[in-house]
């Protein structure tokens, strides 16, 4: 008889710990949905989380990111608008300014020969630190609030200055 209560009582005790292990996941988890959500109300750039920690039960969870924006360099849109003036300033299309010739028709080419052989620049990727922190009652989500980019935090109402 002691060792079925006992037995019994091992299971209860496993099954409450590994019901409160899983709080942790699924709080952590819909921390980082709800992260995600948030970006795309305000932004299209992609999010990648790269940490995620839970404490107390899963009742205080931040998560951890970077948000990947890609940036076209000023140079590229300068160098487009260089190349295209001189062309602009012929009068004339570089392929009709090259049959009738002349020396306005050298310059001509000469612009479109350099405005072909420009390659477009890669875009570059820039990564904006991200964070966010979450608190639960349990399953149910109580606080969300933007740690970081400066963009995305809002003054909290119960904020001391």
């Amino acid at each position: 008889m002691k060792i079925r209560i006992l037995s019994i009582a091992c299971v209860t005790t496993a099954a409450a710990l590994l019901a409160a292990c899983t709080a942790v996941y699924k709080n952590t988890d819909a921390c980082e949905q709800l992260m995600r959500s948030k970006l795309a109300e305000t932004s299209a750039d992609p999010l990648k989380i790269t940490h995620a920690g839970a404490g107390i039960y899963g009742s205080r969870v931040v998560v951890e990111g970077s948000i990947e924006r890609v940036a076209v360099p000023a140079s590229e849109t300068a160098e487009a608008g260089a190349a295209s003036a001189p062309l602009a300033a012929s009068g004339a299309p570089a392929a009709s300014a090259v049959t009738a010739g002349g020396a306005g028709a050298a310059g001509a080419s000469d612009a479109s020969a350099t405005a072909l052989s420009l390659k477009p620049a890669k875009p570059k990727k820039t990564a904006t630190p991200a964070a966010a922190e979450c608190t639960f009652h349990g399953p149910t989500l109580d606080v969300f609030n933007w740690l970081a980019p400066a963009d995305l935090v809002t003054a909290s109402p119960n904020a001391t200055e």
